[in-house]
């Protein structure tokens, strides 16, 4: 195990071997959904599925997790193969005109967008994970998290309001956006002591500078993240176990987080849904043993994971019996719905299976049940069912072509056509006030971070916009919206592989 002398020796709840992650980016390889909308297919699917096979799910095969040296050879290659991909990719566009990055003052650069836009502009802002130094593309990094939390290296930055009222008789704002990590290093290029996932918390409000965290402080639920010894942030969701006979777990990953009101001291309960990673596999691919939510009545600081909310992704993977579609939601995106609509009181998760490879899915549920997936319904396309995740369909529009070839023929006979749906990878949704639509941010198949809108949920939803592309930023993923820039401004965390850290992007809607 390596550690570093500058990071203050953790206690042994966040002592862990270094793990390198090998999953991230793929290259620009066409990963849409296909399936083809006939009677026999769709049996053979749901057969597959109950294996981890699903079509539709675009599940990879079950794969036994490698040592941490095997993944630390496979992440020189990863990196190598990416810049070599980036490479050929810029190449190959040529004269394709995307958003150049500039290093104008910040200010020059609205002006100019401001001249010229006809959509949404996007620029990069400042570093939210790191050294402390100023990182690539010029940007300072706004919080030295190696030397306060010893995040070093880290990605997702997932956020949510606590949804918890500032008392303005105490020193510090209780009112805060939570930002929920992955895989956590101490030291740079993913060395050092290793945590699944972290957590921090910042109540600033003004983001043109950056996000700004406060120093943690032990016993402190309202400092800048929960840590097992001073200056060492600590992982807040454990294994709770629940692996079946054919699963093996390398990380346990956010993948959301939201609050809902609840009678404890804060009037705020936090959940966050995660996904147990049995393997990572080719780039953007990995298998999932399940997903399921964690708790905390104490604004982060501890966490519970309800065994009642555990979905397997395939047979035997965990303890928990296989429910036919639960591999569809390996991956969520939670939403509350403006306060006073029709929709008020449910939580709306959008799924997606395992990898960067699926497509969109989504479930709703009264607030008071998150816990109890027996308690969601999920859209079928044109209404609301009960307790049967695979009655959920994808909603993001679809591109209808006629099958050809020997299925083709096989799917005339039943009437079918071949319906290939886009392909979402780790998505945030949130309300915005004004567009007063739903935003939805993924990377595409391209790895292109795109936007879509809709009046409701379940849609429709919008043609995609694309926001920024690999070409400008080589190794991006993971667009997470900022739950307080619902307005003009959008701002929101994008991680960087190169770097392996988190980046504040700002979007301005046209």
């Amino acid at each position: 195990m390596q550690t570093q002398s500058a990071v203050a020796a953790p206690t042994a709840e966040a002592v862990t071997p270094a793990v390198v992650k090998v999953q991230p980016v793929a290259a620009a390889v066409d990963t849409s959904v296909s399936k083809t909308t006939q009677t026999v297919p769709n049996v053979v699917s749901v057969a597959l599925a109950a294996f981890g096979l699903d079509p539709l799910a675009a599940n990879s095969p079950l794969a036994p997790a490698g040592s941490p040296t095997l993944w630390g050879l496979l992440a020189w290659t990863r990196r190598e193969f990416e810049t070599m991909v980036s490479r050929l990719r810029s190449a190959a566009l040529g004269s394709v005109p995307t958003q150049a990055i500039s290093t104008a003052p910040r200010q020059t650069q609205s002006v100019a967008a401001a001249a010229v836009a006809t959509g949404p502009t996007t620029t990069p802002v400042a570093w939210v994970t790191g050294s402390g130094t100023t990182g690539p593309y010029l940007l300072s990094r706004t919080n030295n998290t190696a030397a306060m939390f010893g995040i070093a290296g880290t990605d997702l930055g997932i956020m949510w309001d606590n949804g918890i009222a500032d008392n303005p008789a105490t020193p510090v704002n209780e009112h805060q956006v939570l930002m929920a990590f992955g895989d956590t290093f101490s030291g740079t290029g993913q060395t050092g002591i290793w945590r699944s996932n972290t957590l921090l918390r910042s109540s600033d409000q003004v983001l043109a500078d950056g996000i700004s965290v406060a120093p943690g402080q032990a016993g402190n639920v309202f400092s800048g993240s929960p840590l097992s010894s001073p200056n060492f942030s600590k992982q807040i969701i454990n294994s709770p176990g629940y692996i079946g006979p054919l699963g093996s777990e390398v990380t346990i990953i956010p993948t959301s987080g939201v609050s809902v009101p609840y009678n404890n001291t804060y009037g705020s309960r936090q959940y966050v849904s995660f996904m147990s990673v049995k393997s990572w596999d080719t780039p953007g691919r990995w298998t999932t043993n399940y997903s399921a939510i964690a708790y905390s009545d104490d604004n982060g600081q501890t966490w519970t994971v309800a065994p009642s909310s555990i979905r397997s992704a395939a047979s035997y993977r965990t303890t928990t019996a296989y429910v036919s579609g639960n591999q569809n939601f390996q991956q969520s995106a939670f939403v509350r719905p403006p306060v006073g609509s029709a929709d008020a009181g449910y939580v709306y998760a959008f799924g997606t299976p395992s990898g960067r490879g699926g497509t969109v899915y989504l479930s709703r549920v009264q607030q008071a049940n998150i816990l109890d997936q027996t308690k969601y319904e999920y859209w079928n396309g044109t209404t609301w069912v009960a307790n049967k995740p695979s009655a959920a369909t994808p909603i993001l529009p679809a591109t209808t072509t006629a099958s050809t070839g020997l299925l083709g023929w096989f799917s005339s006979l039943f009437g079918g056509s071949k319906k290939t749906y886009p392909s979402a990878g780790e998505m945030s949704v949130q309300y915005n006030t004004y567009l007063n639509k739903y935003v939805m941010m993924y990377a595409d198949n391209n790895n292109n971070v795109v936007m879509r809108t809709a009046d409701r949920p379940e849609g429709p939803w919008s043609g995609p916009t694309t926001l920024v592309t690999s070409t400008q930023y080589p190794g991006l993923y993971a667009p997470m919206m900022d739950p307080w820039s619902t307005g003009q401004d959008i701002y929101w965390n994008m991680s960087m592989w190169g770097d392996y850290n988190v980046l504040l992007m700002h979007t301005k809607l046209a």
